[in-house]
């Protein structure tokens, strides 16, 4: 595996020793050039959570992944640049029901620099673009939306702004976890019906004041509002429009055939 590899992957150059702006632009450029997807889930493909596999799918065959895999990839890129990161197990929140996924759901990570702890994920398809001091009540507007963090008693609640109304994406707590500690939920969001990346075929990619996502036969354009909020426009997709979609869009050629997916997501128990 190739640090130079992953830099030019991502758009970038080597940005040196560890310090808080290199961290914002790594941090920035994967956001912009690694989608969130799970199109290896609808197209006869298993996702595996190790190291090596993450990096030969995301740096050399120009593929997104699940948080897992992107997250799993920038912690290894951390590592390899002489950060010290954490790993942190999230719970999302279910936009259907309401309810919060269970423990290892989403994988974050928290980064310590400049005597503050920062929050990191680039593995969330509406998430931030940089990282968020982690302080409670801490409100911070990013190129794609307002975002704020709270904490109640030991659990921490990462925010995003929908006009006037704060929607919560997920929690966690500061407990250390294991990147290997995941590989259940890995299989469980590949094979559930309650599972989002189960039930749709999906890929999502930040843009500057937007974000562009493929899922089923859709293709939804999201242009975000300063202060909160967004507008979306929707096309529906002829099946076999899509694989020029995700190669023209968003650089992605699968190696089988995808089966395209929109089902709707049965609520756990």
């Amino acid at each position: 595996m190739d640090l130079k590899a992953y830099f030019k992957r991502v758009n970038m150059a080597d940005p040196g020793p560890p310090s808080l702006s290199a961290l914002r632009e790594l941090h920035r450029h994967h956001v912009f050039s690694v989608p969130a997807e799970n199109l290896d889930i609808h197209s006869g493909e298993k996702i595996i959570l190790e190291t090596s596999w993450i990096y030969e799918k995301i740096v050399v065959r120009n593929r997104g992944g699940l948080c897992y895999e992107s997250n799993g990839l920038f912690l290894w890129v951390l590592e390899e640049l002489g950060y010290k990161p954490k790993v942190l197990s999230a719970r999302v929140r279910n936009k259907i029901c309401g309810l919060y996924g269970p423990k290892f759901d989403h994988m974050v990570m928290v980064v310590e620099l400049e005597g503050r702890k920062w929050l990191c994920d680039v593995g969330f398809g509406e998430g931030i673009i940089y990282p968020i001091p982690l302080e409670d009540g801490w409100e911070e507007e990013q190129e794609n939306g307002v975002f704020r963090l709270r904490v109640e008693r030991e659990t921490w609640y990462l925010e995003r702004k929908d006009g006037d109304l704060w929607r919560s994406l997920f929690k966690f707590t500061l407990e250390e976890c294991m990147f290997e500690d995941f590989k259940e939920m890995c299989e469980y969001h590949q094979t559930s019906p309650s599972s989002i990346f189960f039930c749709k075929s999906l890929c999502s990619l930040q843009f500057l004041g937007g974000r562009l996502t493929y899922m089923g036969h859709r293709l939804i354009t999201t242009e975000f509002i300063r202060g909160g909020g967004c507008v979306k426009t929707t096309r529906d997709l002829a099946e076999d429009e899509i694989p020029d979609l995700l190669r023209d869009r968003f650089g992605i050629v699968l190696k089988k055939k995808l089966i395209p997916k929109d089902e709707d997501i049965i609520p756990p128990n």
